[in-house]
């Protein structure tokens, strides 16, 4: 995948939201998100709390309606099951997100692999990969909890 500088811009932007969970969301992930149209920031969230709405929910309802045809960074891949809260990718179909640029996969069994999968299904351009190292880091405990246990 080629990013460009803006990309970096803003995913470092959802990454910093992310951090603001710190605390706060365990055993959950830290997960920040961003939604962007005509180069400029139109919403933007995090994950509050441990069953709260998803940093992709926030952004969403941030950006109300301009969130229709625009990109959503999102600093983890969105879920796609049904858990605490409903699955973040019925969110960013509803409000029309045209692109998602995810940070890294989610390592979670139930979930790694699927949003990503179902939103580009739905025909929404999903990129995978931009400041990956950094969001593993700042998730590093949930990341090692998901995958050894």
């Amino acid at each position: 995948m080629s990013f460009t500088d803006a990309d970096r811009r803003y995913m470092a932007q959802a990454l910093l939201l992310a951090a603001k969970g710190a605390g706060y969301t365990s055993p959950n992930p830290m997960v920040g998100a961003v939604v962007v149209k005509d180069d400029q920031i139109v919403g933007q969230g995090y994950h509050r709390q441990l069953g709260s709405a998803h940093a992709e929910v926030e952004a969403l309802n941030d950006a109300g309606p301009q969130a229709q045809g625009a990109t959503l960074y999102v600093t983890l891949e969105p879920c796609h099951h049904q858990g605490r809260t409903p699955p973040c990718t019925a969110a960013i179909m509803a409000a029309g997100i045209k692109r998602v640029v995810m940070a890294t996969r989610d390592p979670n069994p139930q979930v790694t692999g699927g949003g990503g999968e179902f939103l580009k299904s739905q025909g929404v351009a999903v990129e995978t990969g931009l400041l990956e190292k950094e969001a593993q880091q700042l998730n590093e405990a949930f990341f090692k909890a998901v995958t050894t246990g």
